[in-house]
């Protein structure tokens, strides 16, 4: 796998950063052949039964070991913006399958300690659905790339546009907090 990209700053933005996860085409290859061969006992719970789909799946990590790459580069990259050791985040993270005609409604991940929010991009189809993020008067919509990750505050609204490319859209979603003493 090549270099990792550090998150960098968006130019008119600050609701949101960047982060990539450069020749990453053959690990999300992988990724994907895995979660199409899923099982339900591979499933540990779903969460957010919202316009008929459940928006999270939260699986055994063992069961996609493959994730561990990427979940590493979430910590990473959220411990260089949050200027933290990354041995002092804990990481929450989530399936989310949008198929075709699928939303996600508006929502924040401000429940509990959480620093960071953020997404990753396994296969993003074009017409997938952006993503929204709202905060006062700011607003930024963001086309999902495949290799790509997007960090946001967790009290930033967001949402996700109907996807309509035919295809699904498959992403980790994840929230950093404090490590646990």
């Amino acid at each position: 796998m090549g270099p990792v990209k550090n998150p960098e700053s968006n130019a008119g933005s600050s609701l949101y950063r960047i982060g990539e996860c450069r020749d990453c085409d053959a690990l999300n290859a992988a990724l994907l052949a895995r979660i199409k061969l899923l099982s339900q006992d591979e499933i540990v719970r779903r969460h957010h039964y919202l316009g008929g789909r459940y928006e999270n799946i939260y699986l055994k990590l063992e069961s996609v070991p493959e994730l561990r790459v990427i979940l590493d580069l979430a910590t990473a990259q959220a411990a260089h913006l949050l200027s933290r050791p990354k041995q002092h985040l804990r990481l929450g993270w989530w399936l989310n399958i949008m198929q075709p005609g699928d939303i996600t409604y508006p929502h924040t991940h401000d429940e509990g300690d959480e620093l960071l929010s953020g997404v990753y991009y396994i296969e993003a189809p074009p017409r997938s659905g952006r993503l929204l993020l709202m905060q006062d008067a700011q607003r930024a919509e963001i086309e999902p790339q495949a290799g790509r990750f997007v960090y946001f505050a967790p009290d930033v609204i967001h949402e996700v546009t109907r996807n309509e490319s035919g295809h699904p859209r498959i992403s980790i979603g994840f929230n950093l907090g404090p490590a646990q003493a």
